[in-house]
């Protein structure tokens, strides 16, 4: 079903690619691993070696808005902000001479750390780092396991890229880094450490071999951050509505990424990579599920491309464990 899903998601669009995780977030155990496009193992020399890629755990990318819980859960376990902390959005933010705006160029005045991911503001998400401060950023998102191989019992696996976040790095990286751009991460990576935010705090290994026994890697975050950012998350899918389920609470995140010119440098124009991570039941969460569309035509948001196909994932899948409604 959520190869079905993706498949109809990358014809529906004309999109380069894409990658789908179902996991258990409080074991680690892959429910689900599915790319596109794919090859038949019959038939493999009639395909391009690129299809032989699993785009999971052997391609990173740039995540984008998804990273900004990461960001928020690090200032809030670290005691530096609370989800009603206020800051005030001007529209742009002035770092290392370069001006950060936010995704939809408007001026949102004082909000608070949950508008910050409803909106998705990438002024805040900044705010958030300059709170935080460099140093301990880059040793979240390292505890959050970026920059390092998950360990899954998969060939080939890689580990992005934190090199942007040197010491001598400018405070712009940083503050870009807080949003998602300039570090790089596989779908395996993200969606492991969103799971630490859904199962209470705690970076699983992940694994595709049922006869493993679970294996936490570290704490991360204390139970209370882990809590409050997953209710933060809630909010904002309330607000927006689209990934809405009756009867259930569900936490996710979007993130609209533009995709670096490894030829030139900078970003290609009008061109993004969708995801989005979200989990349910958020009160006890049963599956985290992770969609990825590449290079969608005509540079939609994601909301309207991989949010859509989480709802419909997240239906089935509440549907065949028979989970209860926490929302009745």
């Amino acid at each position: 079903e959520a190869e079905r899903i993706l498949n109809d998601l990358i014809v529906r669009f004309g999109a380069r690619g894409g990658s789908v995780i179902v996991q258990n977030p409080n074991t680690g155990k892959i429910v689900a691993m599915g790319n596109a496009p794919s090859f038949d193992p019959n038939r493999y020399g009639e395909y391009p070696i690129a299809t032989f890629l699993n785009r999971a755990v052997e391609q990173a990318y740039e995540p984008g808005s998804v990273f900004k819980v990461i960001t928020m859960a690090s200032a809030i376990d670290a005691g530096k902000i609370t989800p009603n902390t206020t800051f005030y959005d001007s529209g742009v933010l002035e770092v290392s001479g370069k001006k950060i705006r936010n995704w939809d160029l408007k001026a949102h005045g004082t909000v608070t750390m949950t508008n910050v991911i409803e909106e998705s503001l990438n002024t805040g998400a900044a705010f958030v780092e300059s709170r935080l401060g460099n140093v301990a950023f880059r040793d979240y998102v390292t505890q959050f396991g970026f920059g390092d191989k998950t360990g899954i019992n998969l060939p080939g696996e890689i580990s992005g890229s934190l090199r942007s976040l040197g010491n001598k790095a400018p405070q712009i990286a940083f503050s870009s880094a807080s949003f998602g751009q300039g570090v790089s991460g596989t779908p395996l990576q993200l969606i492991s450490a969103v799971g630490a935010i859904a199962n209470g705090g705690m970076l699983m290994r992940p694994s595709l071999d049922a006869t493993v026994a679970p294996e936490a890697v570290r704490r991360v975050i204390s139970e209370d951050a882990a809590r409050k950012v997953t209710a933060m998350m809630v909010s904002a899918v309330d607000k927006a509505e689209v990934a809405r389920v009756s009867g259930f609470s569900i936490a996710g995140k979007t993130g609209t990424a533009q995709v670096a010119d490894l030829t030139n440098g900078g970003y290609l124009e009008d061109t993004y990579i969708n995801t989005y991570v979200g989990f349910a039941p958020a009160s006890k969460p049963q599956f985290i599920i992770l969609l990825k569309l590449d290079r969608p035509d005509g540079a939609p948001l994601a909301g309207t491309t991989v949010v859509p196909a989480f709802r419909e994932l997240a239906q089935f899948l509440l549907n065949y464990y028979s989970v209860a409604p926490d929302r009745p």
